[in-house]
């Protein structure tokens, strides 16, 4: 059974927890070990899931959830390619519906492929190029996650950026804080762009996420650039200031 947005992780309790412990790196990590597993739980056809983390433009696995995660992580951050490691650069979700057909990630599609993976997605923690790192799943099926699944894992890694956000500082409770307001704004101006699409063209919100993950690919823009673009061409009145 696919999860709705009422079972998804909360964000606000755990960076309510995360300032009041002043999180250490180690725990933060433990916390993200935690959400990778629910990735892996919620998300139908996932075999497995992690975080790469990447400072200094060196990277890390975190949380992997299984031994043969390590392994696909790892081939990537060998040969300096890969689905993740494109989408920690570029910023915005990517998607393999098939390794044996893959033609972006040839070198890692192909090694991919003949381990049994067959489908990846990878989102990037944080909505800028370059941020701190990217989740990911894979499976063992061709195709395997839905618009549903994939929007799970966002929002998962929305809430793994918030935990490893404050890593990369030394004022960690005003980085959480910072970094969680800023997470609720891109949330809710993604939010907003989805009512206009599902009013304006008559779709129900999963076809809405569709057209604007679609978009976004097409137009080369991240989410939030593309969810900003929308909600400022709307004329409907309040809709303007969501997207300063």
């Amino acid at each position: 059974m696919l999860m709705d947005d009422s079972s998804l992780p909360e964000i606000g309790p755990l960076v309510g927890r995360a300032q009041g412990l002043l999180l250490t790196e180690q725990t933060a990590q433990q916390a993200v070990s935690a959400l990778a597993i629910a990735a892996k739980e919620a998300i139908p056809r996932a075999l497995g899931a992690g975080v790469s983390l990447i400072r200094d433009n060196r990277p890390t696995s975190v949380g992997a959830t299984d031994a043969f995660v390590l392994q696909a992580d790892n081939l990537q951050y060998e040969i300096g390619s890969g689905p993740c490691l494109s989408a920690w650069s570029e910023g915005r979700a990517m998607l393999i519906e098939d390794t044996g057909t893959e033609q972006r990630w040839q070198t890692w599609s192909d090694a991919a492929a003949s381990t049994g993976i067959r489908s990846c997605f990878s989102v990037p923690l944080g909505q800028e190029p370059h941020g701190i790192g990217a989740m990911k799943i894979y499976a063992a099926a061709p195709g395997a996650f839905t618009v549903q699944d994939q929007k799970v894992l966002a929002n998962l890694a929305l809430s793994a950026a918030v935990l490893l956000g404050h890593i990369q500082a030394s004022d960690t409770p005003q980085r959480i804080s910072a970094t969680f307001k800023e997470t609720l704004r891109v949330r809710d101006l993604v939010a907003t762009a989805c009512g206009i699409i599902m009013e304006r063209h008559d779709l129900p919100e999963d076809e809405a996420l569709a057209h604007l993950l679609g978009e976004a690919g097409t137009e080369g823009l991240t989410l939030r650039e593309l969810a900003r673009s929308v909600v400022r061409r709307d004329s409907r009145p309040g809709t303007s200031a969501e997207a300063r």
